[in-house]
């Protein structure tokens, strides 16, 4: 079988699906991974083959376009879980659909060159990051099964009524009709009880965390003397919100009066952003949460869906401090099934942060949910076994009524 993934060149909507791919390549199928050039080098890190499509796009340029007269304290909060935004007064939809049309254009500067491959490569099945909408228009064309993979928390479906008429154009230009952007099947790494309520068909994984190469520090290797606080703000939320929300440095000063250790994980340029530093924290670039967070205590992070998972895998309880609409979503998410706390912009001040850290490192309710939600985790099907579920969706063999459960 050949299979081909695509992603829009961002690696950490790309990272979600590597250990499927992998999957897919021990059991003997053939596997391609496209994207725009700059996603080359993340790409072959985790060991598949790039297909570069489409030229490289300034994402700063793209979003600011995309979203021109908006800052995100305009953007329409993500409907309650399980909602939709029918219904929705035409100007929030229209604000809704500026957000989501930065993801159509990297979809848009890819379509050609990606259906040309996928027409002369001729695969099985296409697999897609669910905001690169060129992975279902492509299989519609071809004719194959399309299959969507969430990062976690499957917050892009609470836009499936919005994005169809960000596609139309590009539907029309490979000769298609009207194209599900849910696809026919949807990969789900996140843990059912953290999961939203959803109309599709649903391929159930473990959770697998995979930030790229990592290599396990020395000092990592001895257990800590007292509890050990992981920090860490993400790889996306200082770019793309500015430098009014990166919290670190002022949860630095928050944490500064507790009796704990501070791992500071950044990335890029944002450990320079921090000055000097207590002596109990250690600052560390790039490192892979999946190797400090298992002597952890406790995790504060901003609510992505890849740090929110790798700490449910290890048993972590998390204290989210969520800054845009989508870790908003997904931080109330969190505190629903009790495996943390979550505070708001506005509800910011060292105090606060120092009083609902030390409750989450202290209340046995939060540690306990914490467990409970990385034994679900471990009991979910492993990659592997979702190798057979595509085969057979490839080979035909799933009835168009399975699309949706």
């Amino acid at each position: 079988m050949r299979v081909l993934f695509t992603s829009w060149a961002w690696a950490s909507h790309y990272m979600p699906l590597a250990p499927l791919a992998w999957a897919l390549q021990a059991a003997g199928h053939e596997v391609r991974v496209a994207s725009q050039p700059a996603l080359t080098g993340v790409i072959n890190d985790s060991g598949a083959a790039a297909v570069p499509v489409g030229p490289d796009l300034d994402h700063d340029e793209v979003r600011s376009r995309q979203m021109a007269g908006m800052t995100f304290s305009d953007v329409p909060r993500v409907p309650t879980a399980g909602s939709s935004m029918a219904g929705w007064p035409p100007e929030r939809l229209r604000r809704v659909r500026q957000v989501f049309g930065t993801f159509a254009a990297y979809s848009d500067a890819m379509l050609d060159e990606l259906a040309a491959f996928a027409r002369a490569w001729r695969p099985d099945l296409v697999v897609y990051d669910p905001t690169t909408y060129a992975g279902p228009l492509v299989a519609a064309a071809l004719g194959v099964p399309a299959v969507r993979h969430v990062h976690g928390i499957d917050v892009t479906y609470q836009a499936r009524d919005v994005v169809p008429d960000l596609i139309g154009d590009m539907a029309g230009r490979l000769g298609v009709g009207e194209v599900d952007v849910l696809g026919h099947a949807t990969v789900d790494p996140c843990p059912p009880s953290l999961q939203i309520p959803s109309d599709v068909r649903r391929i159930a994984v473990r959770y697998v965390p995979y930030n790229g190469p990592a290599v396990l520090p020395h000092w990592l290797r001895a257990r800590p003397t007292r509890p050990r606080v992981c920090v860490t703000w993400g790889t996306s939320t200082s770019r793309i919100t500015g430098p009014d929300t990166f919290m670190p440095a002022r949860l630095l000063r928050a944490l500064a009066g507790m009796d704990v250790d501070v791992v500071m994980a950044l990335t890029g340029g944002d450990a320079d952003r921090l000055g000097d530093v207590p002596e109990q924290v250690r600052v560390v670039d790039s490192l892979a949460l999946h190797l400090v967070l298992p002597e952890c205590a406790a995790i504060i992070h901003q609510g992505g869906n890849g740090t929110a998972l790798t700490a449910a895998v290890h048993g972590v309880p998390q204290l989210v401090l969520p800054q845009i609409p989508d870790q908003m979503f997904q931080a109330e998410r969190v505190r629903v099934v009790g495996a943390g706390d979550v505070l708001r912009p506005g509800e910011f001040s060292e105090l606060e942060t120092a009083k609902r850290l030390d409750a989450v490192l202290n209340t046995d309710t939060y540690r306990s949910r914490a467990q409970a939600l990385r034994e679900e985790m471990r009991e979910q099907p492993a990659p592997a076994e979702a190798v057979a579920r595509l085969e057979e969706l490839a080979a035909g063999r799933c009835s168009p009524a399975a699309r949706r459960l």
